[in-house]
């Protein structure tokens, strides 16, 4: 398995293991086929063995480099279908990789769970505070019942919204994870309401893409509306010593004030976050699982590098995106987002592009609105390095 320490000065460690291609939902946009498999434990027990002594050997290098003591973060996701269909086997891998990670000085280590919430119990989310799992929602606000069904059609909102209410109880700082269907983007701003009342207190939002969806200019000027509307809620959610993050409002700002290239912030293609599929082999992401031509290895044959070198040099800036301004405030090089519009990594479709710059212009919209000594959270938050 491959890591970017060597390419990025950093010692920090990602991995995704695909516990399964299950799921117990039939979300209208997803393009997974929802197959009958999982990963078996000994798959998933090697690719923990090769990203513990990944962590390791860089730890040592490091100490070998400097005098320092050396320090390193870890992290390893579990990714689905839906992850907790799987949930016996995660709880013995966490509980095997931190006693793994442990025995390593200098090493900060966590887990991260996207789920769609109905799986989830107090036995579980206790289990998730006692061991580093950092729990994510999905959850689609006013439009869940229409578009995240479960596999017999029936709506999920109520059910989720319970799971939600349980999930603040125990971790108030439990982030949501919103998609948009273009058919329903009029309800994009009614749904950051809802969060924001029902005591969340951190959304991430991105755009349903892909062959099961069909944006047009109609749908996306209702988007636009929409999120005209969130950027007000975002000014009144963050004055004084309120906090509320938007996760595309945030990174905007914090990366623009920090002078931060926002696709090295959020990109994650390639060797700075290895996915490893249910059947061992390593892929770039997670929008190219199972995708021919690009599996870089496996946990058998080890990581493939001229194979990654070559994924990664296949995302290059679109000739289009030179010259603009706002470039380097784009995810103009996300391979994901890319290949999702246009089927091809470093082609930006007119939708993202239109995104994007809707985005920058409400964020300094909100951050000129913000920026001031009587919003100090606001400061706090967007200054912290």
């Amino acid at each position: 398995m491959s890591t970017c320490s060597a390419k990025t000065n950093t010692l920090a460690h990602k991995m995704t293991l695909v516990m399964t291609h299950q799921c117990n939902f039939d979300c209208k946009y997803c393009l997974q086929k929802h197959e009958d498999v999982v990963m078996p434990e000994e798959t998933a027990l090697k690719a923990i063995d090769i990203f513990v002594n990944g962590v390791r050997a860089d730890i040592e290098a490091q100490k070998k480099a400097s005098e320092e003591d050396p320090k390193a973060s870890a992290q390893i996701s579990f990714y689905g279908g839906e992850p907790l269909l799987q949930r016996e086997k995660i709880e013995q891998l966490v509980e095997y990789a931190s006693a793994k990670l442990k025995a390593i000085p200098g090493v900060k280590y966590a887990y991260e769970i996207t789920t769609n919430g109905t799986l989830l119990d107090e036995e579980f989310i206790a289990f998730a505070k006692k061991n580093r799992i950092i729990l994510a929602l999905s959850h689609d606000g006013l439009a869940q019942d229409p578009v995240r069904v479960d596999r017999g059609g029936h709506p999920t909102k109520e059910t989720v919204d319970k799971k939600l209410q349980m999930l603040l109880k125990a971790t108030p700082g439990t982030i949501i994870m919103m998609t948009v269907h273009p058919d329903y983007a009029d309800r994009v701003s009614g749904s950051l309401k809802f969060f924001h009342d029902a005591g969340v207190r951190e959304v991430s939002m991105v755009l349903a893409h892909g062959e099961r969806v069909l944006w047009n200019e109609e749908k996306f000027s209702a988007l636009e509306k929409e999120l005209e509307k969130v950027e007000e809620y975002y000014e009144e959610w963050n004055r004084g010593d309120e906090s509320f993050r938007f996760i595309p409002f945030d990174n905007k700002i914090r990366n623009y004030i920090l002078n931060r290239d926002q696709d090295r912030k959020s990109c994650h293609f390639g060797c700075h976050k290895t996915m490893v599929d249910t059947d061992g082999r390593y892929y770039p992401c997670s929008h190219f699982i199972g995708r021919d031509g690009f599996s870089y290895g496996s946990v058998e044959e080890g990581t493939d590098e001229e194979k990654l070198e070559s994924l990664e040099k296949k995302r290059v800036e679109p000739s289009d995106c030179k010259e603009c301004a706002l470039r380097f405030r784009c995810r103009h090089t996300c391979a994901c987002a890319n290949h999702g519009h246009t089927g091809n990594m470093s082609e930006v479709s007119a939708l993202q592009c239109e995104y994007e710059q809707l985005l920058i212009r409400l964020s300094d919209k909100a951050a000129a609105s913000l920026i001031s000594d009587a919003n100090p959270k606001f400061i706090d938050r967007m200054y912290k390095s």
